[in-house]
C-alpha cells in the first residue's frame, strides 16, 4: 500500500515537472520572439512613441513701406477640422452638419471623417470662417466630439494695385521654386512649406520672410493614438522687411498712368533706394490669392499684360533720352566740344554705306553745337559724333553704365540691358558690329534697348557726375561705381545747363512741362517701334496706335542739388516732353516737397 503511494507520488511529481519544464520552454520561446524577433519592431515602436511630432507654423514677416505703412502680413484665420482625439460618432457628425447647413452636409462631412481616420490626417472640414461661425462652433460644441479649431495664417496684402509688381504673390510651391530656393537658402527644406513667395520682395526676402517653424513632441501608444505632449520646440516668427517705397508718391504715380501702359521709376539720390517704382495696368495681390486657373489665363492673355513687370522686365529703344550719357563720352573722349558745330538740314548722309537718314524735325536745326543738339534734340549732330566712336571705347562706356549687368540689388525679376558688343551681334545676327550700326546706337534706336528702372539709373548717374551704386528697394551693398568717362567739372556744368534748358529754354523738347519752381533738368525722348524711311511713311504709322513712338522722359530735381532722378515711359505715347514729362514733374513734386 505504501509502495503504491510512493508510485502516485512520484508519477505526480514527474508530470508537473514536465509541465514546469514545458511551460519555461514557452517562457523562454516567447522571451525570445519578443527581445530576438521582434526586439527591433517594439524598439522602432517605442522610438516612435518617443519622437512623434507636428510642426508649429511660423508667422510670416510683415513687409512695411519706407513711411511705415503694412504692405503685407499675415491674418490668423480659423479652421475646423476632424479631431483624431476623439474620432467623431455618427451622431456628432449628423450634429456638426446641421449647425452649418449652408457650407456642408452630412455625406461630406461624413466622408472627410473617414479618410481622417483612416489616413491618420486632421484633415479641414470647414476653412477661413469667420466669426458669426466661430461663434455658432463653440455655442454648441459641447454636443460635439471629435472636432476642433485650428487656427493658421493667411496673407493679405495692401490690395492697391500700385504695390502688386514691389510685392509679388504666394503660391503653391513648385519644382522650379525648389529649384531656385535651394540654391540659396542653405539647408533648405521644401517639404516644410506649402507656399512660398513667387516674385517680388516675397521671393527674394522668402529665407527671411519664412521664419523657422516650431515642433509639439508627443507620446503614442502602440495603436498611434496621441496621449501626452512630452515636449516643444519654439518657432521663430519671420523677419519684418522695410522697403524703400514712399507709399503716398507710389499710389500718385499709379494714379497718373490711368489708361495708359507704362512705367515709373524714381531713384533717392541720397541712397540709391528706391521710393517709386510703378508698373501699368497692374492688378491687386488680393486679386490672386483665391483666383481660378481660368482666370489667371484669363490674365495671361490679356493684351495690356497686367501681370508683367514693365519697370523691371521692360525693353525699350531709349530714344534720344540716351543722348546725355553719350555726350559726356564725346566730351571725354574729344570727339566734340562745347564750341563744335555742324549744320543740321534734316538729313544725315554716311557717304561710306552712301545711306541717308531722316531726322525727326523736317529741314533740321541749322548750325548745331552740343548745347543745341542736347536742347532741341539734334538727331544729325549726334549720328556724325556716332561714327567717330571707338567701339572698345564705346562698349567700357555701356559696360560701366551698367549695360550688361543687374540695375537694382533685390527687384525681382529684372531684365539686363543688353550689352552690345561684337560677342552680342555675332550671337543674334552672325557678325560683328559695323560703324553704320553706331549712327543709329547713337541716338539709342537700332539695337539699343533698356529698362525703365536702367533709364533712371542712366539719369542718376547724369544727376551725380558719374558715380553711383546699384539700386535697390530693402539692401544695398553699398559699392561705388563710376562710369568709364573723364570730363572737367565745368564740363558736367555744362551738361546740366543744357538738361535745364530741355525744359525751361522756349526750344526744348521739354518746355511743354511747365516744370515752374520744381527746378527739374532732364531729357524727353521717343522711340520709334519701326523702321520709317520717309516721313509720309511716318504719318501713316502713326494712324496705328499700337505703332506709334514711345514717349519717354529721364530727369532729376532740384538741379542744383539732386535728390531724385526718374524716368517715365508711356507706351505708343509719342511725344516724350508733352506726355511724359508731365507725369515726371508731377511724381518729383510730391517728393521733393516731403524733403
Amino acid at each position: 500500500m505504501k509502495d503504491n503511494r510512493l508510485s502516485i507520488y512520484k508519477g505526480r511529481t514527474k508530470l508537473l515537472l514536465v509541465i514546469f519544464i514545458a511551460i519555461l520552454f514557452v517562457c523562454i520561446g516567447r522571451f525570445f520572439q519578443l527581445q530576438i524577433i521582434e526586439g527591433k519592431q517594439l524598439k522602432e515602436l517605442r522610438e516612435k512613441n518617443i519622437n512623434d511630432f507636428e510642426y508649429i507654423y511660423p508667422k510670416r514677416g510683415r513687409i512695411l513701406s519706407k513711411d511705415g505703412k503694412v504692405l503685407a502680413e499675415d491674418r490668423k484665420i480659423y479652421s475646423i477640422a476632424v479631431d483624431l482625439e476623439q474620432k467623431p460618432n455618427e451622431a456628432s457628425i449628423k450634429f456638426f452638419s446641421d449647425i452649418f447647413p449652408d457650407k456642408t452636409n452630412f455625406q461630406f462631412v461624413k466622408a472627410k471623417v473617414e479618410q481622417s481616420l483612416r489616413e491618420r490626417k486632421s484633415l479641414v472640414i470647414l476653412s477661413n470662417i469667420d466669426q458669426k461661425d466661430l461663434a455658432k462652433f463653440f455655442v454648441r460644441s459641447k454636443n460635439l466630439i471629435g472636432f476642433s479649431v485650428v487656427e493658421s495664417y493667411e496673407r493679405e496684402y495692401d490690395p492697391h494695385p500700385a504695390f502688386f509688381h514691389i510685392l509679388g504673390h504666394m503660391g503653391y510651391i513648385t519644382q522650379s521654386d525648389i529649384t531656385y530656393f535651394s540654391a540659396r537658402i542653405k539647408n533648405y527644406d521644401p517639404s516644410l512649406w506649402n507656399k512660398v513667395g513667387k516674385l517680388g520682395i516675397e521671393k527674394v526676402y522668402e529665407n527671411e520672410l519664412q521664419g523657422k517653424h516650431g515642433r509639439k513632441f508627443f507620446q503614442r501608444n502602440a495603436r498611434g493614438d496621441r496621449k501626452v505632449i512630452t515636449s516643444e520646440e519654439p518657432f521663430i516668427e519671420g523677419e519684418e522687411i522695410t522697403i524703400s517705397i514712399n507709399y503716398d508718391a507710389q499710389k500718385l504715380a499709379y494714379k497718373l498712368m490711368e489708361g495708359k501702359r507704362g512705367s515709373i521709376v524714381v531713384i533717392d539720390l541720397k541712397d540709391f533706394s528706391i521710393p517709386v517704382a510703378v508698373s501699368a495696368p497692374s492688378i491687386s495681390a488680393q486679386d490672386l490669392k483665391d483666383i481660378s486657373s481660368a482666370q489667371y489665363q484669363e490674365l495671361l492673355n490679356d493684351t495690356s499684360r497686367p501681370l508683367f513687370n514693365r519697370a523691371f522686365m521692360g525693353l525699350y529703344p531709349p530714344g534720344s533720352s540716351i543722348k546725355p550719357l553719350f555726350a559726356t563720352f564725346a566730351l571725354s573722349n574729344s570727339y566734340t566740344t562745347w564750341d563744335e558745330t555742324i549744320f543740321d538740314d534734316g538729313f544725315f548722309r554716311f557717304e561710306e554705306e552712301q545711306r541717308v537718314f531722316n531726322a525727326w524735325k523736317e529741314g533740321g536745326h541749322g548750325y548745331t553745337d552740343l548745347n543745341k543738339a542736347l536742347v532741341e534734340s539734334s538727331n544729325p549732330y549726334f549720328m556724325n559724333l556716332s561714327v567717330k566712336y571707338e567701339k572698345s571705347k564705346f562698349v567700357k562706356l555701356l559696360q560701366s553704365s551698367s549695360f550688361g549687368s543687374k540695375v537694382c540689388e533685390d527687384c525681382y525679376p529684372q531684365q539686363f540691358s543688353p550689352l552690345i558688343n561684337d560677342a552680342w551681334k555675332q550671337k543674334n545676327f552672325g557678325k560683328d558690329l559695323y560703324k553704320g550700326d553706331f549712327i543709329n546706337l547713337g541716338i539709342g534706336q537700332g539695337y539699343m534697348l533698356t529698362s525703365p528702372l536702367h533709364l533712371s539709373l542712366i539719369a542718376a548717374i547724369l544727376a551725380s557726375k558719374g558715380k553711383y551704386k546699384i539700386p535697390y528697394l530693402s539692401r544695398s551693398n553699398d559699392s561705388d561705381l563710376v562710369i568709364d568717362v573723364e570730363i572737367e567739372e565745368a564740363d558736367w556744368v555744362k551738361l546740366n545747363q543744357s538738361l535745364i534748358d530741355v525744359v525751361y529754354s522756349k526750344n526744348g523738347t521739354g518746355y511743354r512741362i511747365e516744370a515752374g519752381e520744381l527746378n527739374l533738368a532732364g531729357k524727353s525722348g521717343t522711340a520709334q517701334l519701326v523702321e520709317i524711311n520717309s516721313r509720309e511713311e511716318y504719318n501713316e504709322v502713326r494712324k496705328n496706335p499700337d505703332l506709334r513712338d514711345h514717349a519717354i522722359f529721364i530727369g532729376y530735381a532740384p538741379y542744383d542739388d539732386p535728390r531724385y532722378s526718374i524716368s517715365v515711359i508711356i507706351e505708343n505715347g509719342e511725344s516724350g516732353g508733352r506726355v511724359a514729362g508731365p507725369i515726371a514733374r508731377d511724381v518729383l513734386q510730391e517728393l521733393v516737397n516731403d524733403i
